[in-house]
């Protein structure tokens, strides 16, 4: 059985980033129902119609509840936002572009080419 989309943390009303990860040594049984611990990375694509709540309403939620890597894919910009939270605060690592070859937390081990993504 698969587990539910939405993600539920103690004391928070469910919400369901895009896209979402959590290390295998925090999470080392896949949940047969609703996800109850917070992800280790979200990711939120930004459309012109969600844009606004994703970065005012999802990014300082995703902070209070201790998500601790934060991407935001700008499909107009065609342009990766990275962050991390580093003393409660959102701390931008960096903006990259269709032609960068990056190394972003939590993949740092992998070499993504944004264009091919």
């Amino acid at each position: 059985m698969l587990a539910e989309r939405g993600v539920q943390v103690e004391g928070s009303p469910e919400f369901v980033p895009d896209l979402a990860g959590w290390r295998r040594e925090r999470v080392p049984e896949f949940p047969t129902r609703r996800w109850t611990l917070a992800p280790d990375w979200a990711c939120e694509i930004l459309p012109p119609s969600t844009r606004a709540y994703d970065q005012r309403i999802k990014r300082p939620f995703y902070a209070r509840i201790g998500i601790r890597h934060l991407w935001f894919i700008d499909l107009d910009a065609r342009t990766l936002t990275v962050s991390d939270l580093m003393n409660d605060r959102w701390v931008e690592l960096g903006v990259h572009g269709d032609e960068d070859l990056i190394r972003a937390a939590p993949f740092e081990d992998f070499e993504l080419m944004l264009g091919a993504l």
